[in-house]
C-alpha cells in the first residue's frame, strides 16, 4: 500500500470516531511512524534477517559519496539528503547493508565505536583483513579501512527509514502483526492518537490495513 493510502485510511476512521475533531496529517504520520517503528523492532527481534524486506536501497542510480576527513583520518558517508534511519538494537542499526557500486569481493561489516577504537590503536587487524568496517552514528556512517578507489566511486546502502521520510507515492511494506490479543495496526495507531473505537461500532471491513502487501 502506498503511503498516502495508509494515511487516508487512518484519517477517514478518525472522522468517524472523533465527532469532527481535526487531526493534521503530520500528527497522523507521526502516530503511524511510531507504530511501524515498533513493528520493525519486534520483527527484527523475532527474525533479524527478515528486516531486510523493509529497507529502501540508496545509491543505485547515483552513488552515495564517501568523504575523507583529513583531521580525523576517517572516511565517512552522510545519509542521503532528507532521510534518517530507524534505529535497531544491533551494530548495523538502520544501515542494514553497505555495498560497493559494482559487484566485488569487498565486504562491509558493522562495528561499534569501541571496536573501531580498538582496531585503530595499533592492532594488526589492518594487515590481515580485506573487509571494510562501518560504524553507524546519528548523522553519518564512518568507515574503517576504506580504500581510496572505493571512496572515489562511492557506495550503495540499504537503509531502514521512517514512514515520514517516504514520498506519498512510495509503496510501504508494513510488518505482520505479532500481537496475539487481536489488536490491529489501526487500533495501535488510533490508541496513540487517543482514540478508542467502541466495540459495538467496529466495521469488519475497516479492522486493519493489510500488512505485508505493497
Amino acid at each position: 500500500m502506498v503511503k498516502a493510502e495508509i494515511r487516508s485510511s487512518i484519517f477517514n476512521l478518525l472522522q468517524k470516531y472523533t465527532q469532527g475533531s481535526e487531526y493534521h496529517y503530520e500528527v497522523i504520520d507521526r502516530a503511524i511512524e511510531k507504530v511501524i517503528n515498533q513493528l520493525y523492532t519486534e520483527t527484527f527481534l523475532r527474525s533479524p534477517l527478515s528486516i531486510q524486506r523493509y529497507v529502501k536501497r540508496f545509491g543505485g542510480t547515483t552513488a552515495i559519496a564517501v568523504v575523507y576527513d583529513a583531521i580525523s583520518g576517517l572516511y565517512y558517508s552522510n545519509y542521503p539528503t532528507g532521510y534518517a534511519i530507524v534505529p535497531l538494537p544491533d551494530k548495523a542499526s538502520g544501515v542494514r547493508r553497505v555495498m560497493t557500486v559494482a559487484q566485488s569481493g569487498v565486504k562491509f561489516f558493522p562495528m561499534d565505536q569501541r571496536e573501531l577504537e580498538l582496531v585503530t590503536s595499533g592492532s594488526y587487524y589492518a594487515y590481515t583483513s580485506d573487509k571494510i568496517g562501518y560504524v553507524v552514528t546519528q548523522d553519518r556512517v564512518e568507515y574503517y579501512r576504506m580504500t581510496a578507489a572505493i571512496a572515489l566511486v562511492g557506495v550503495r546502502m540499504d537503509l531502514l527509514i521512517p514512514f515520514s521520510d517516504y514520498a506519498d507515492t512510495d509503496n510501504i511494506l508494513i510488518p505482520e502483526m505479532p500481537n496475539a490479543n487481536g489488536e490491529t495496526f489501526v487500533d495501535m495507531v488510533l490508541k496513540i492518537l487517543g482514540v478508542i473505537r467502541p466495540q459495538e461500532t467496529l466495521d469488519d471491513n475497516l479492522t486493519a490495513i493489510p500488512t505485508n502487501t505493497k
